[in-house]
């Protein structure tokens, strides 16, 4: 027998009870329950209004909590998740000026202090989404700093 759409609402209640999901994320989570679209749409839509379900706000507290990631990376991440490129824009833009560089450059001084090569923290730092120029300026800067 397939869940009626209280049995939905009383999912959804339970799933935002336990933590913070994008609309997709809960969109894919109603489907694999068996929720039509026709159902699962009007249902999210009320969230939303409920201020329950919050794209932008998912953005800025998953950008925040990951201050070790790139911003290559978050928005790869946050894509994946369902977040639309207005709303990663404007999570990234709230971001601190200077913060990529300064968490580069920490990353890369905690590896170096462990005697990782440069072109290993290079690649570690791109893994990690940081951008080709952020890259760059941190090996210049362990370069310009080495013991």
């Amino acid at each position: 027998m397939k869940p009626s759409g209280g049995d939905f609402r009383g999912y959804l209640a339970r799933l935002l009870d336990r933590g913070v999901y994008t609309r997709r994320q809960l969109e894919e989570r109603l489907r694999k329950r068996g929720a039509s679209e026709e159902e699962s749409g009007p249902l999210l839509d009320e969230m939303e209004e409920l201020g329950f379900v919050d794209d932008g706000l998912y953005a800025r507290l998953f950008v925040e909590a990951h201050p070790e990631r790139g911003s290559l990376r978050l928005k790869d991440d946050l894509l994946r998740r369902g977040v639309g490129q207005s709303l990663i824009e404007e999570a990234l833009a709230e971001r601190a000026d200077g913060t990529e560089e300064r968490a580069a450059l920490e990353l890369a001084r905690e590896w170096r202090d462990r005697g990782v090569e440069p072109r290993l923290i290079a690649a570690r730092l791109l893994r990690r989404g940081f951008p080709s120029a952020i890259v760059r300026l941190t090996l210049d800067c362990l370069e310009r700093k080495a013991p």
